[in-house]
């Protein structure tokens, strides 16, 4: 029986945000090694700051280095962002943890190549197999293209920089991308997950256009693909309706859910590319979604077309997007810290999307 542990945790005070980690430990009955080397991968997706609901809050990584380090732990933080690593490392307020703990940019870390889900040669930063134990410590967030991202889509930040880009152009078929987020998470094992939904993030996320949405949880377990399930209804989504979660092999029979707030359910506003079955089909028939841009709110960063994995966008002053490229696999959005990129729906989508309430 795999248990998950649900908190209440109402804020980021460094106190309460210490006594919801200890609770959640034990409520998994999880116990730190004393002396063991740990690498902590948190969601710093992109250079945002901490209120945006974006990033892994700093104050869940700090008061896990002064657990870990109570155990004499030798304490290592790792990740990949989307795009400028080290500023992201910076802006998310993780720099000030320099005390507690040694930082790796993924980007200039050695790589283990691997095969995943029939992908040859994939890197992923060495560091994570030098280690005793990977900790898991992403975000409750919606996430456009796979409507969440939790533990298992977490680990995707690591594989090294601009490559994280590259997959979705050489595997586009959602379902395929799927398995592969679920290899990668198999591959790296991490054996303890903690997500920080204290404040959360709904709509469009998984970056700056997502709306930050107060949530209140700490969620903890063992198992990532188990902990996907439970965070995932959590959110007001059905669990088969998240990709990974469909081919993850855990049955909810076999998830024992545990805390101060096990019962706990809310509905998150959906990514706009989020449908029921029939309207997803019907949709896909009539009219497909088009990157759009908000010109006002442009900044001219020129991020969306240094991310874009086809080479889609292009500044000219302003972006244009050649939709005959375009795979649709939404970086954009994702990358932009402006929030100057959407979706344009067809209006037979729209009429859809109000017809079957999704």
């Amino acid at each position: 029986m795999e248990k998950v542990s649900i908190v209440k945790c109402n804020n980021y005070n460094n106190k309460i945000i210490r006594k919801a980690l200890l609770d959640s430990l034990k409520n998994i009955d999880f116990h730190f090694k004393k002396g063991s080397k740990v690498l902590i991968k948190p969601n710093l997706i992109a250079p945002q700051k901490k209120e945006a609901g974006v990033t892994t809050h700093p104050v869940i990584v700090e008061e896990l280095c002064k657990i870990l380090k109570e155990h004499k732990c030798k304490i290592f933080i790792g990740e990949s962002a989307a795009f400028n690593t080290d500023i992201a490392f910076k802006t998310c307020g993780l720099e000030k943890l320099k005390k507690y703990a040694t930082l790796i940019n993924f980007e200039g870390d050695k790589k283990k190549f691997v095969t995943l889900a029939g992908v040859k040669k994939v890197p992923l930063a060495k560091s994570l197999f030098d280690v005793d134990l990977v900790v898991n410590v992403p975000k409750l967030k919606t996430h456009c293209l796979m409507q969440t991202t939790l533990c298992v889509k977490n680990l995707y930040g690591c594989i090294p920089g601009n490559l994280k880009a590259i997959y979705h152009k050489t595997i586009p078929n959602n379902q395929k991308f799927g398995k592969f987020l679920l290899a990668i998470e198999e591959k790296i094992n991490p054996q303890l997950n903690i997500i920080d939904g204290v404040l959360a993030l709904e709509g469009n996320g998984p970056g700056a256009s997502g709306k930050p949405i107060k949530a209140n949880v700490i969620i903890t377990g063992k198992n990532a693909r188990a902990i996907d399930i439970v965070a995932s209804e959590f959110m007001g989504f059905k669990s088969n309706q998240i990709i990974t979660n469909k081919y993850s092999k855990i049955k909810k029979k076999d998830i024992q859910v545990v805390g101060s707030a096990k019962d706990k359910k809310m509905k998150f506003l959906r990514p706009q590319t989020f449908y029921g079955p029939l309207a997803h089909w019907i949709a896909g028939l009539l009219a497909k979604h088009k990157i759009d841009f908000d010109y006002d709110k442009c900044t001219k960063c020129g991020t969306c077309e240094r991310q874009c994995p086809v080479k889609a966008i292009k500044l000219d002053p302003y972006q244009k997007c050649d939709h005959k490229k375009c795979i649709l696999c939404l970086c954009c959005i994702e990358v932009c810290p402006a929030k100057a990129i959407c979706l344009k729906e067809h209006w037979s989508v729209k009429v859809i999307r109000k017809l079957t309430k999704t």
